[in-house]
């Protein structure tokens, strides 16, 4: 952590915003330490708190009381409640994230993440990646539980990179959802994924990526809700719960895009689960079908 900074804005970047200001100044440093030493509150301009779009003019003094190192955002190692390995050998590991985690850290030196626990099981994958997600090849929303594929060799993770910008590492997601879905449905609204918490579905444009689209079969009915299993390639943020939100159907328990739980905000989960991940095995060629069971909760419904 970086502490007690001071910079003058010199003449020749007045009119530069805030955190462009500082992202220029502090090149080593990631971009989301700039945000979140300012969302922090540990960003001054002259005596006032510093907000990001805020166009600066020379000879203002802007003053960084703490800023997080690229290094504070690596994982801690250390064990999840409830995570558990699916599968692994020794290109590949499988890992079952429990609910209510997160996937890598979301601020400087977190622990409990998904990220921390891939760490403690497996320490040598520090020196294949530096970055705060390690070798985890998928990410999984907070609220969302289930499978996420993690590479366990330099070779492995080169390979299944390559593949994820592909399409080719395929997730399938069981979902309860508000209301009745009958037949099967192909969901290829375009989506704004830019700025924001909440993703932008622009119902009346197509997305020309076919590797965007979101695959929706019913399984069957739960009182007024269905669960359902929804597949996606490549995938964007948020894609399966942006796009059954715009189709009329959001999964239950999701605040963001509409659905509270029947029983009331607060008393149910996200009912999102990554269920089964494919992918072509990185050394053998051959394809590997992994599966995380239903949490109870689903079998309930």
């Amino acid at each position: 952590m970086r502490e007690m900074l001071s910079f003058t804005v010199p003449g020749e970047l007045e009119g530069c915003r805030l955190d462009r200001f500082l992202r220029r100044l502090l090149p080593a440093l990631p971009a989301r330490s700039v945000r979140f030493a300012i969302e922090a509150g540990d960003v001054t301009v002259g005596k006032e708190r510093g907000k990001k779009g805020r166009f600066l003019r020379a000879g203002d003094e802007v003053s960084v009381h703490r800023i997080p190192d690229r290094e504070d955002w690596l994982p801690l190692a250390g064990e999840v409640s409830g995570a558990s390995v699916l599968y692994a050998d020794d290109d590949i590991a499988v890992l079952s994230k429990p609910a209510d985690v997160h996937t890598e850290p979301q601020r400087p030196m977190e622990k409990g993440t998904l990220a921390g626990h891939l760490l403690l099981l497996y320490p040598f994958v520090a020196g294949i990646s530096g970055e705060p997600g390690l070798t985890l090849l998928t990410r999984l929303d907070y609220a969302t539980s289930g499978a996420v594929p993690a590479a366990l060799s330099r070779d492995a993770f080169g390979f299944m990179a390559r593949e994820r910008e592909k399409g080719r590492i395929v997730k399938t997601y069981a979902c309860l959802v508000s209301g009745l879905v009958e037949k099967e449905m192909s969901l290829s609204w375009l989506m704004e994924t830019a700025g924001g918490e909440r993703v932008r579905v622009r119902k009346e444009r197509k997305e020309e990526d076919p590797l965007y689209w979101t695959a929706v079969t019913p399984v069957r009915r739960a009182g007024g809700c269905t669960l359902v299993r929804a597949v996606i390639s490549k995938g964007k943020r948020h894609q399966i719960r942006a796009h059954l939100a715009a189709a009329g159907h959001p999964v239950v328990g999701d605040r963001r895009y509409g659905a509270v739980p029947p029983e009331g905000p607060g008393k149910t989960r996200l009912m999102l689960h990554a269920e089964e991940v494919r992918f072509t095995h990185p050394r053998t060629g051959e394809p590997l079908r992994v599966i995380a069971p239903l949490p109870p909760e689903f079998e309930a419904n």
